[in-house]
C-alpha cells in the first residue's frame, strides 16, 4: 500500500505505544473491511520490530473456527521458530518448517505458555498481533483472555483488530471482556474523509506540495472520495494510477480496470451468503435501489436485504441506496455475472408495478435485448401505447424493436413489425425500407386489415416505392370496397393519385365517422377535416370560391403538429396554396413549422416543408436561399427516395439554378432520371415549364417552344379533369416563357395573342404572373408611351405580390425604355435598382442582362456620334460638364479643377450654348451617360 496512506493510518494508532516499554497495554481496532485494520496492524508490528521487540502475528479464519487451539497454534509455532532459528518471526504466519510439530490439545497450558512468554519479555520487549478476532476459535479465546488479564506490569504488548458489519462473528464475548480492562486502547477506523485525503495529499505527495496550490488538492480529494466513498484499499489503487500514469502532475484521475477489480474482489471476500448476487442485484437496480425492492427482486426477505446493503455501505459503495457509479459499472461488468438479463427483465416488470417513470422500465428491457418472463407480448404492446401517448417515439421504437425478436408466430410479428413502422416512419428510413418488402408478404397472406393496408400505401409512396404501393392498392381496395371507407384509405387514395399524376374522383369519396377512423395509432380526427375540406373545394357546385379555399388551407396549416398530424396535411395544403397563387401569404406559417421541426426532428417532415420553403423563396426572388434549401431537402431525404415527387422538386431546382446562371448545373439536373409521372398532370406541367426555361436561357428556343407547346396540351388536360375553383394551370407562368421564345423567333405577333389569352385568364387577383405578362406584353408594342405605361404597371403590380426577381427583370427593361425614350437620368437609378436587386436575388442570369445593357459594347460611341455637337466642347469645358452632371456645385468644380468660380460659370455659360440646352437639369437629362463615358474612354 502506499506510503501516504500508510502515515494516515499510523497517526491514529502509534501514540498509544510511545511509553510502552514503562506501561503495559492492549489496543483493540474496530472497523469495517477494508478500512486500514490489517494495515495499521502490520505498521505497528514492523515499527515495534525495528524498536528491537519480538513480534508474533496471528490471523482469524472462518472455515478455521472449528479448529481447537487453532490461533494459539500460530502463536507457538512462530515461539518455536524464534527459539530454533535464532531470528524474530517475520509476521506472516506459522513457519512450514515447524508444519508437522504442532501440538496436541493435552501438552497445552495457558499458563505454561504465558510463563514462556514472560521469559522472552524478560529479555525484550513481546508484541502479539491477533487479526480478525471475529473468527477467533474458543479455546484461543480464553487464551487471549487470560493473557490480557495479566499485561499489566509486563513488557508483553497485546494488539486485536475486529472486522465490524460480519455476517457471522463469534467474539462478542471476547470484546467485552477486553474492552472492559483498564488498559485498553480502544480505536474506532471509519472511511477516509476528503479533509483527510487532501491534508495527507499535501503533506506526503510531492507532485502537490511542489507545484500544485492546496484548491488543486482539495478538488482532488473530492474527486477521490466520490470515486470510492473514503474506502482506503480503493482510495490505493486509484492514487497509485495516478502516480504511475504518464502524466502525473495533471489533475485527471483514471479508473481502471484494476479499480473494477478490486471492487468485485472486496464484494466476492465477504463472508455473507449471496453478497455478490446481491450486490449484482442492487447495480441492477440503480437509482431506484431499496431494501424492499431488492428483498422483492431476488424472493428474500427485508433482513437479509438490509444486510447486503449494510455491507455494501461499510465499504463505502454506496451513496443513501445506491451504488456509486463505477461501483455499479464494476458490477454490471462483471464476467461472472451470468443473471443479468434475468435480474434486468425482473427489475423491469418491478419497476413497472411500482409506477416507475416508463424510461427507467424501457432501459432494463432494453438492456436485455430481448422480452422474456415475466413480460409477454401484450404487457410490452402496453407500454408502447404508454410511450406514444407521452409522445415518446423513440422509446416505443426501442420496445417494438425487442418485441420484433421475440414474436412468436407470422401473424404475431407482423402485427409488431406494423407499429414499428407507424412508430419510426417519418424517423428512420433505414428501418421502413426493411419492414416495407415484409409487410408486403403479409398483405398478400391477407393478415393486415384495410387501414394497415393504407398505411402501407403511403408509407411506401413516400419512401419512394410508387411500384410496391401500386400492388398494395388492388389489395387495400378489396378490404374496404364499399363507402364509407376509413379517413386512412381515403387519404391513401388522394396520395396515390397525387404520386400518379391523376385527379381524383373527390365526389366519390365517403368516409366514415371520425369517431370510428381514429384508431389508436391512426392518422386521427384531422384527417377527417383535411379530406371534408378537400372534397368541398373541388365541388363543382362549390360556391365559396378562392377566399374560402385559403382560408381552408390556412387553417389545416395552423393546425399542424408534427408529432401527431399526418405529414399529407402539409403537402395538400400546399398544393391548394400554390395553385391559388397564396403561398407567400402562408410563409409564416411555414416557418412556425420549420421551428417546431427543431425539437422534434424528423427527416421526412424536414425535407417534405424545406422543398416548400424553397418554392416561396424562388417565387419572392430569394435564390439563394432557395438552392440552400433544396439541397437540405436532398440531404435529409436523397434523390432516389422521393419516388414521383422528385420530378417536382428536379423543376424547381432546374428554374433556381438557370435564374443563378448556373446552367450546366441545371443541364445536370435534367440529365438525371424521372419518373414517368414527370411528363402528366401539374407535377408535368412544373417539370416542362422548368426545362423550357433552361433552353431559353441557353438559346435553344425551338427546344424551349416544343417545351411550352406541351405545358399547354397538359394544361388542357387538367382544365377538363379539374374544377374550375382549383384550375389554376394559368398561374403557372408557361404562357410568359411561351411568349419569350416567340419575340427571340421574330414572332411578335403570336407572342401578343398569347399574352392576351393570359390575361384573359388571370383572376381578379393581383399575381407574379400578371406583372411577368405585362413587362413581355410591353415588348410587343412600338408605343413609347404604352410601353412605359405597361412596364410602370408591371413593376407596380410585382412590387405589391413582393415577386422580387421578377420586378428585377422589368427594372431592366425599364431603364432601357427610358433610355431609348433619351430619359438618362431615370434610366440611370433605374438601371443601379435593378442591379442592385439582382444582387441581392443572386440573379446571376440577369445580372449579366442588366451589365450588358448599360454597358454593351459600341452604345456610348453611337450614341456620341448622335451629338455631333459634343465635337466644339474643348477638353477643359469637357471636364467641368462631367463633374457639373455629377452634381457637384460651382465651388466644389473649382477647387477640384484648381481654377475659380468664375472660370467655372465661364465654362458653364459656353457649354449651354454649344450644346443648346438653358440649364443645369437640362445637361443632366440628355447628356449624363454620354459625357461620363467619354470621360472614362480618355
Amino acid at each position: 500500500m502506499s506510503g501516504i496512506l500508510e502515515i494516515v493510518l499510523s497517526k491514529h494508532a502509534t501514540p498509544e505505544f510511545k511509553t510502552w516499554q514503562t506501561h503495559g497495554g492492549l489496543l483493540f481496532l474496530r472497523g469495517p473491511k477494508c478500512a486500514g485494520k490489517t494495515t495499521m496492524l502490520s505498521r505497528i508490528s514492523a515499527s515495534e520490530a525495528e524498536s528491537g521487540a519480538l513480534s508474533l502475528w496471528a490471523t482469524g479464519w472462518l472455515n478455521e473456527y472449528g479448529s481447537r487451539f487453532g490461533v494459539l497454534q500460530q502463536i507457538l509455532d512462530q515461539l518455536d521458530a524464534a527459539d530454533e532459528c535464532g531470528e524474530r518471526p517475520n509476521g506472516a504466519g506459522p513457519s512450514s518448517l515447524l508444519a508437522n510439530r504442532r501440538r496436541h490439545s493435552s501438552d497445552v497450558t495457558y499458563e505454561g505458555v504465558y510463563a514462556r512468554l514472560l521469559q522472552i519479555a524478560a529479555e525484550r520487549p513481546l508484541l502479539i498481533v491477533v487479526d480478525d478476532i471475529n473468527y477467533v476459535d474458543g479455546p484461543s479465546q480464553l487464551f487471549l483472555r487470560f493473557v490480557a488479564r495479566r499485561l499489566k506490569g509486563t513488557r508483553i504488548r497485546l494488539a486485536m483488530a475486529e472486522r465490524t458489519g460480519c455476517a457471522v462473528s463469534y467474539c462478542d464475548d471476547l470484546r467485552t471482556d477486553i474492552l472492559r480492562l483498564p488498559y485498553t486502547s480502544l480505536v474506532r477506523l471509519r472511511r477516509l474523509g476528503r479533509k483527510q485525503i487532501a491534508r495527507s495529499l499535501t503533506e506526503h505527495v510531492p507532485q502537490f506540495r511542489a507545484s500544485l496550490p492546496g484548491s488543486a488538492a482539495n478538488r482532488m480529494a473530492g474527486d477521490i472520495h466520490d470515486l470510492t466513498g473514503g474506502n482506503l484499499l480503493l482510495v490505493d489503487v486509484l492514487i497509485r494510477a495516478w502516480l504511475t500514469s504518464a502524466d502525473p502532475k495533471g489533475q485527471e484521475l483514471t479508473v481502471d480496470t484494476a479499480f473494477h477489480d478490486c471492487v468485485r474482489g472486496m464484494i466476492s471476500d465477504t463472508d455473507m451468503p449471496g453478497m455478490l448476487r446481491g450486490a449484482h442485484a442492487v447495480a441492477v437496480l440503480g437509482d431506484f435501489a431499496s431494501p424492499p425492492r431488492l428483498a422483492r427482486l431476488l424472493g428474500t426477505d427485508i433482513t437479509g436485504a438490509s444486510r447486503v446493503f449494510g455491507a455494501l455501505n461499510d465499504l463505502g459503495l454506496l451513496v443513501g441506496d445506491c451504488l456509486r457509479p463505477e461501483m455499479r459499472r464494476a458490477l454490471l461488468q462483471d464476467e461472472s455475472f451470468t443473471a443479468r438479463g434475468e435480474l434486468h427483465l425482473r427489475a423491469a416488470h418491478l419497476l413497472y408495478e411500482d409506477s416507475a417513470p416508463l424510461a427507467q422500465v424501457v432501459e432494463h428491457l432494453t438492456a436485455v435485448g430481448r422480452i422474456g418472463a415475466p413480460w409477454d407480448l401484450p404487457l410490452v404492446l402496453g407500454l408502447v401505447n404508454q410511450a406514444l401517448k407521452s409522445g415518446s417515439t423513440d422509446m416505443a421504437s426501442g420496445l417494438l424493436k425487442l418485441a420484433k425478436t421475440s414474436a412468436v408466430g407470422p401473424d404475431e410479428r407482423s402485427a409488431v413489425e406494423m407499429l414499428l413502422l407507424r412508430t419510426t416512419w417519418l424517423t428512420d428510413p433505414g428501418l421502413v425500407a426493411s419492414l416495407l418488402p415484409t409487410l408486403g408478404r403479409a398483405a398478400g397472406r391477407g393478415v393486415l386489415n384495410a387501414t394497415d393496408l393504407a398505411f402501407l400505401v403511403r408509407a411506401a409512396l413516400w419512401h419512394g416505392l410508387t411500384e410496391f404501393a401500386t400492388k398494395l392498392m388492388p389489395l387495400m381496395r378489396e378490404k374496404s370496397p364499399q363507402p364509407p371507407h376509413p379517413a386512412e384509405v381515403g387519404l391513401a387514395e388522394a396520395l396515390y393519385n397525387l404520386w400518379s399524376g391523376k385527379p381524383m374522383n373527390w365526389a366519390t369519396l365517403e368516409l366514415s365517422a371520425s369517431s370510428e377512423a381514429d384508431e389508436p395509432y391512426g392518422p386521427g380526427a384531422d384527417v377527417h377535416s383535411l379530406l371534408t375540406g378537400l372534397r368541398k373545394i373541388h365541388d363543382p357546385t362549390n360556391e365559396g370560391g378562392r377566399a374560402q379555399a385559403m382560408f381552408w388551407a390556412e387553417q389545416v396549416l395552423q393546425g399542424i403538429r408534427v408529432q401527431s398530424s399526418a405529414l399529407e396535411t402539409l403537402p395538400f395544403a400546399y398544393l391548394v396554396l400554390e395553385r391559388m397563387g397564396a403561398l407567400s401569404a402562408a410563409r409564416p406559417w411555414f416557418a412556425h413549422l420549420s421551428e417546431a421541426l427543431e425539437a422534434h426532428p424528423s427527416p421526412l417532415w424536414t425535407a417534405l416543408l424545406s422543398v416548400v420553403q424553397a418554392r416561396i423563396s424562388l417565387e419572392l426572388g430569394d435564390l439563394g436561399s432557395a438552392y440552400r434549401l433544396i439541397q437540405k431537402a436532398l440531404a435529409r431525404k436523397p434523390w432516389h427516395e422521393w419516388g414521383a415527387p422528385i420530378a417536382s422538386i428536379a423543376a424547381l431546382l432546374v428554374q433556381t439554378l438557370t435564374e443563378m446562371g448556373r446552367l450546366e448545373e441545371a443541364a445536370e439536373v435534367l440529365d438525371r432520371p424521372v419518373p414517368s409521372v414527370a411528363y402528366q398532370g401539374w407535377v408535368g406541367l412544373k417539370y416542362a415549364n422548368a426545362r423550357g426555361r433552361y433552353h431559353l436561357a441557353t438559346g435553344r428556343l425551338h427546344a424551349a417552344l416544343a417545351d411550352f407547346e406541351s405545358c399547354r396540351d397538359m394544361s388542357a388536360s387538367l382544365r377538363i379533369d379539374t374544377p374550375r375553383l382549383v384550375d389554376k394551370t394559368h398561374l403557372m407562368a408557361w404562357r410568359c416563357g411561351m411568349a419569350e421564345a416567340y419575340l427571340a423567333l421574330g414572332d411578335v405577333a403570336r407572342a401578343q395573342d398569347v399574352l392576351q389569352q393570359q390575361l384573359k385568364q388571370l383572376p381578379k387577383e393581383e399575381t407574379s404572373v400578371h406583372g411577368a405578362t405585362l413587362r413581355l406584353l410591353a415588348k410587343t408594342t412600338k408605343d413609347d408611351a404604352q410601353r412605359l405605361s405597361l412596364l410602370k404597371s408591371s413593376a407596380d403590380t410585382l412590387e405589391r405580390y413582393g415577386s422580387r426577381l421578377q420586378l428585377a427583370y422589368t427594372l431592366t427593361d425599364l431603364a432601357a425604355a427610358y433610355r431609348e425614350t433619351s430619359r438618362l437620368n431615370l434610366a440611370r437609378t433605374t438601371s443601379k435598382r435593378a442591379r442592385r436587386m439582382a444582387e441581392q436575388c443572386e440573379a446571376g442570369r440577369l445580372l449579366d442582362l442588366v451589365t450588358t445593357d448599360a454597358h454593351g459594347p459600341g452604345r456610348d460611341k453611337h450614341q456620341a456620334r448622335h451629338h455631333p455637337e459634343l465635337a466644339e466642347l474643348s477638353s477643359a469645358e469637357r471636364r467641368v460638364a462631367v463633374l457639373a452632371i455629377s452634381g457637384h456645385t460651382n465651388r466644389e468644380i473649382s477647387g477640384k479643377l484648381f481654377i475659380t468660380a468664375s472660370t467655372v460659370e465661364q465654362h458653364l455659360t459656353r457649354i449651354y450654348r454649344k450644346l443648346h440646352v438653358q440649364h443645369r437639369e437640362d445637361l443632366l437629362d440628355k447628356f449624363s451617360t454620354v459625357f461620363v463615358a467619354l470621360e472614362q474612354s480618355g
